[in-house]
């Protein structure tokens, strides 16, 4: 910034003093320095100084007009020039006790106009002062205003080389480092002394009547200052007018761009510029130009947020959507927080955001309920396995449950309160969560599908192995994540558990009942003696519905290891033992016949491994009958 040209320096010197803790210096401080001057008979600063105070005072005080000013104040407008002067050369920032001697000087020449001006004194000589006083006030505060944007965008610069210096540096570093880096920094980085300096002339302007001129420069300076971060991370990228005509794929990368750098504000930016503007307005008078500084800068920010914001949430619905809605939801409610020292209005207006978000995505979360309820797909999967209706529905509900707490926040409405007081306090249903709740009913629409599915299957068996398949499935999922686990609720747990066996005995029953019936001995014997047709019968029957269940059943998936090995095993521990003793029993009065390997095909040895072939999804092999 270029500096005004020099103007005649007076002859009077400053006493140069030094500041133990680098705060403004007041005025028992300067008033015990001992001055130094080119002249005796010339009053030092401190000396005109403390005169215009006892000058002030005295106007407050008495009841007499003013005829002229007194010999010890009419030089000061004088000296103030001279120090303005001094200033336009040096600038301030470089000397702080002559930084302080200036403020307190304007400080008081301010103060003598604006007390003059109330009285609306006719005197021709107090007059001529006072115009005098003005014009230098003026010019005072021209060169306050100057320094304080040249200060502001000074140290903007500086950051900025920082910057470029330090992407320089580290672009031979891993993504990684980079991202540790921008973690740790500071903003807006501002020195110490400069904020000092930058402190001090916003406290003399605002006394001097010119706040409007030095929130102003603030204003554009700090606006300016924002405009490059953001661009600089991309802001100026995201166009609101594109949201509704872009896929939803290259919308998301938008909307990921958007939550970063709404993030950025929350975390870096925003308490960067609330730290600034109260440390340069710390005064407890400037709490309300504090605020209004604030609320100006961050608000024009964060309107552009929520149109953005706005316009993603009348795009189309759909499932996938939920979870970008659920990640903007979080970032405007991590926002409040940043922006809490601005007006009431602001923060309404990104709490509306946050709710029209929110019951997008009950919207959306209701669309996952309606199209398990509308699936009314006809083809039954092939071989009973895990349908891929479970298979989407669980896994979108595990990552939903990533998101839990949210979830149950956008569900706390109205209606589920309603619903939660007529509930008993002792309903297990009472202790879940509105979010849970959610997820039982989706479960309860997910239950009631498959059964409908199951119906799609003429086996009975192959109906129960298909629910045992989802069923094990589901409870796998809900076992495998403590988020789902923990929404659902012991008591669905076990509940679950219990329908499993429910299906498995089922199975046990359509398909092994009547093959333990094949060796029943009742009927066998027929007046004592064992019935050979009878018995070659029965072991027919058993070869042949045996033959069967294992050339279907290998065909048969289920697809989860454990709930596999515990259906072999609960076959061969039911149908093993009792086929070992009709074996043992009968086999010797089928020997003693003709052909008797057409009756008697399987040594029990020939039934665990033909068992071990079940569930496998392979077509039926009988090469490894034992000879």
């Amino acid at each position: 910034m270029e500096k005004p040209e020099n103007h005649a320096m007076e002859s009077e010197t400053l006493d140069h003093h030094k500041s133990d803790d680098h705060s403004d210096e007041s005025e028992q401080q300067l008033a015990t320095e001992t001055p130094k001057s080119d002249s005796s008979s010339q009053l030092s600063l401190t000396q005109e100084m403390e005169a215009v105070d006892d000058f002030i005072q005295s106007l407050s005080s008495s009841t007499d007009p003013l005829k002229e000013i007194p010999p010890s104040v009419e030089p000061f407008p004088e000296t103030v020039d001279s120090l303005v002067s001094k200033m336009e050369s040096s600038g301030l920032g470089r000397d702080e006790a002559e930084d302080s001697a200036f403020i307190l000087a304007v400080n008081r020449i301010s103060k003598s106009v604006l007390t003059l001006r109330e009285l609306r004194l006719d005197s021709t000589p107090v007059s001529s002062w006072l115009n005098r006083a003005s014009s230098v006030q003026n010019r005072a505060a021209s060169l306050l205003d100057e320094e304080f944007r040249h200060l502001l965008n000074r140290s903007r610069e500086k950051n900025k080389n920082n910057k470029n210096a330090d992407v320089s540096s580290d672009s031979t570093h891993v993504e990684s480092d980079r991202c540790v880096l921008q973690e740790e920094e500071t903003f807006p980085d501002f020195p110490p002394e400069s904020i000092s300096t930058l402190k001090k002339i916003a406290g003399a302007m605002i006394s001097a009547g010119y706040e409007a001129e030095c929130c102003m420069s603030y204003e554009m300076s700090r606006r300016h200052a924002f405009k490059e971060e953001l661009s600089e991370v991309g802001f100026e990228g995201i166009n609101v007018e594109d949201v509704q005509r872009i896929p939803w794929e290259s919308l998301e990368g938008e909307i990921a761009s958007w939550i970063s750098i709404v993030r950025r504000c929350s975390t870096v930016l925003f308490p960067g510029e609330l730290s600034l503007c109260t440390a340069v307005f710390s005064s407890d008078d400037h709490a309300a130009t504090r605020k209004r500084l604030f609320t100006g800068l961050v608000s024009a920010v964060t309107i552009r947020f929520l149109d953005f914001s706005g316009a993603v949430v009348l795009t189309k619905r759909s499932s996938e959507k939920l979870f970008k809605f659920l990640d903007m939801y979080e970032t405007l409610r991590d926002l409040v927080p940043a922006v809490e020292q601005s007006d009431s209005d602001l923060i309404e207006e990104i709490k509306l955001a946050q709710t029209r978000l929110g019951e997008a995505a009950v919207t959306i979360f209701g669309e996952l309920e309606n199209s398990i309820k509308t699936d009314q797909g006809r083809t039954a999967v092939p071989s009973g396995a895990v349908h891929p209706l479970t298979r989407y529905t669980m896994n979108y509900l595990k990552y939903a449950c990533e998101y839990k707490d949210t979830l149950d926040q956008v569900f706390q409405t109205e209606p589920e309160q309603e619903t939660r007081r007529n509930q008993r306090e002792d309903d297990e249903e009472y202790k879940v969560s509105a979010f849970g709740r959610q997820m039982i009913k989706v479960m309860e629409h997910l239950d009631a599908n498959l059964e409908v599915k199951s119906r799609l299957y003429r086996d009975p068996a192959l109906r129960s192995i298909f629910l045992m398949n989802n069923g094990r499935y589901i409870l796998q999922k809900i076992k495998g994540s403590t988020e789902i686990r923990d929404l659902m609720g012991q008591a669905w747990t076990r509940k679950r558990s219990t329908e499993l066996r429910q299906y498995h005995k089922s199975y046990q029953r359509e398909t092994w009942g009547k093959v333990l019936q094949c060796m029943n001995q009742e009927g066998i014997q027929v007046n004592g003696k064992v019935s050979k047709p009878v018995l070659k019968e029965r072991f027919k029957v058993f070869n042949a519905m045996f033959d069967e269940i294992h050339k279907t059943q290998s065909t048969w998936i289920v697809s989860d290891e454990q709930m596999q090995s515990e259906l072999r095993v609960s076959i061969a521990a039911l149908v093993i033992p009792a086929y070992r003793s009709f074996f043992g029993r009968y086999k010797q009065h089928i020997d003693s016949g003709r052909h008797s390997d057409k009756y008697v095909k399987y040594q029990p040895e020939d039934i665990e491994t033909y068992i071990d072939d079940l569930f496998d999804g392979n077509p039926p092999s009988m090469a490894r009958k034992r000879t």
